[in-house]
């Protein structure tokens, strides 16, 4: 199966005033059509970062961007910035984490989506118009004609982001990069977004990169995963053989911090020692050893490599290969 967007050896510098951080260093990552595609990691991991780079949308005066990022084959880093322009929204769009500081708080949201459409499809105002009341309807914002005349501050943070996904899917693109669109919701909510987006991810034959902290979301919602750290992927596989059979010690980590039904009430949570590491400048071994309850001498003295541990299961780890190591 050819892939829709395929990230080659991807590299992202950035230029602060505490020098250059190395945010991505190498990562590679393929997304198949149709396909619910889920990035874990903690915080600073790389993930948005990822994310805003296969929209270009880092500021090309303060940062660096190597590799490829291959959307239908062509390569969006050779993209012209109207090229990009074209690109965005229409074949490409993305929900961001908050969607009350992406909206425009002067423009009533049925004005924001008709805005979308016409710039993209050329359609006039009545069009536009018809179309953002679609829309609002087929994110279960009813009743349109009332929605399409309110301004942000008036809706709730889950109809906010109703509204940021009606938005995204205006032009019915390719590929949805969803950026933890359910941060700032409370649980109930979260899961009627998180259901909405993979509704319409099957409705329109829409691909969808789903960015979260939260392993449990991706168990249902995804079929293929990839675990980022230190601005690397670790570990990228089918969702049910990596939450079965985690090979990287950090997603295994990960995965047990998550509360069981069977948990006991009071129980301490699992945790993860530690924190994630500044990148100013990653030396070349595993960024994880220092958290990593089965390190070995040798993860402080090189990198590991992908190791294929079979069925597309990928694992950096120098004991991915061992039966048995987390038992």
């Amino acid at each position: 199966m050819t892939n829709l967007l395929e990230i080659r050896n991807l590299t992202v510098e950035l230029m602060t005033a505490r020098g250059i951080v190395y945010a991505i260093s190498g990562v590679d990552m393929a997304l198949r059509p149709g396909e619910i595609h889920g990035v874990v990691g903690e915080s600073g991991c790389g993930k948005s970062m990822t994310a805003k780079s296969i929209l270009r949308l880092h500021d090309p005066r303060r940062s660096r961007m190597g590799g490829e990022i291959l959307f239908e084959g062509e390569n969006l880093l050779a993209y012209s910035n109207r090229q990009m322009e074209k690109l965005r929204g229409r074949d490409i769009s993305m929900i961001f984490q908050d969607p009350m500081t992406s909206l425009n708080p002067i423009m009533t949201v049925g004005e924001q989506i008709g805005e979308m459409v016409r710039f993209h499809t050329g359609a006039s105002k009545k069009e536009a118009r018809e179309k953002a009341q679609e829309l609002l309807v087929k994110v279960g914002l009813e009743p349109a004609a009332k929605r399409y005349h309110q301004y942000p501050f008036e809706l709730s943070g889950g109809m906010q982001q109703r509204v940021m996904i009606a938005m995204a899917i205006a032009c019915a693109p390719k590929l949805l990069i969803a950026d933890e669109p359910t941060t700032a919701l409370d649980v109930t909510i979260q899961a009627q977004i998180l259901e909405l987006i993979a509704q319409l991810a099957e409705d329109m034959g829409m691909s969808v990169l789903l960015i979260t902290h939260n392993f449990g979301v991706v168990a249902e919602t995804c079929q293929r995963v990839s675990v980022m750290y230190a601005g690397k992927v670790v570990e990228t596989g089918e969702t049910r053989d990596l939450m079965n059979g985690a090979r990287h010690p950090y997603s295994r980590a990960l995965i047990e911090s998550i509360p069981g039904m069977d948990s006991l009430r009071g129980a301490r949570l699992s945790t993860i020692p530690g924190s994630p590491p500044a990148l100013f400048r990653p030396p070349e071994v595993c960024m994880f050893a220092d958290r990593c309850r089965f390190v070995q001498d040798r993860c402080r003295e090189g990198y590991p490599a992908l190791l294929d541990c079979g069925e597309g299961h990928l694992a950096a780890c120098f004991r991915a290969g061992e039966e048995g190591i987390y038992g």
